[in-house]
């Protein structure tokens, strides 16, 4: 973890408050937030940023919901610094683990937070990201969504991980929740996966509840 908080800073150090310094040079963030946000229907909710680098999804999410509880959460210092500062009405904390979220938030959405190995071993990053979604899930009311890399590319970068989708699938209907949705219409490349909590069937209609 103390690697990939490192390559966050030097490229804050290098790029400042840009979209580079989130590593995401291509930009296509609408994109993304779209399909992360796109189970956000009530009126007044409570969001968790979970990696909420510079805070990029709060300014998405505040232009289409006028009564947003948004908290932004991130083991860099520098981006708990500048958030707090150009977003003074929302809540920023900085963590060292997953483990220091530990209030409820009706809908917890992590974008791009697993693409760098927190271990070289691909195994044991994978270990971590499930332990990652077991919690945040446990900590969401609603809808928990994380965006990860496919694994269905030509090149991987060292370092990055890609996630498989059939596999990410089983793992969380077997262990968080049956009631998923994976999307992947907005990026050939990327996906996102929606795991609701709860999974209460309405009889005798055999559908389940309404978020």
């Amino acid at each position: 973890m103390k690697e990939v908080k490192k390559i966050y800073q030097d490229a804050y150090a290098k790029h400042g408050n840009s979209i580079k310094s989130i590593l995401i040079p291509k930009g296509r963030q609408n994109e993304r937030f779209d399909s992360l946000a796109m189970y956000i229907k009530d009126a007044e909710v409570s969001v968790l940023d979970f990696g909420c680098g510079l805070g990029h999804l709060n300014h998405y999410l505040a232009s289409k919901f006028s009564n947003l509880h948004y908290t932004g959460t991130d083991i860099v210092d520098e981006f708990i610094q500048e958030n707090t500062k150009n977003y003074p009405k929302s809540t920023f904390y900085k963590i060292s683990s997953y483990k220091d979220v530990t209030e409820n938030y009706d809908y917890i959405i992590a974008a791009g937070v697993f693409n760098i190995k927190y271990d070289p071993d691909t195994a044991t990053h994978k270990t971590i990201v499930y332990d990652h979604l077991k919690h945040l899930l446990d900590k969401t009311n609603k809808v928990l969504s994380v965006n990860f890399m496919t694994d269905q590319v030509d090149f991987i970068q060292e370092g990055a991980y890609h996630q498989n989708v059939t596999e990410l699938y089983e793992y969380a209907t077997q262990n968080l929740s049956k009631r998923v949705v994976i999307d992947q219409s907005y990026m050939p490349y990327e996906f996102t996966i929606h795991i609701f909590k709860d999974q209460e069937i309405v009889r005798p209609d055999n559908i389940y509840k309404s978020i």
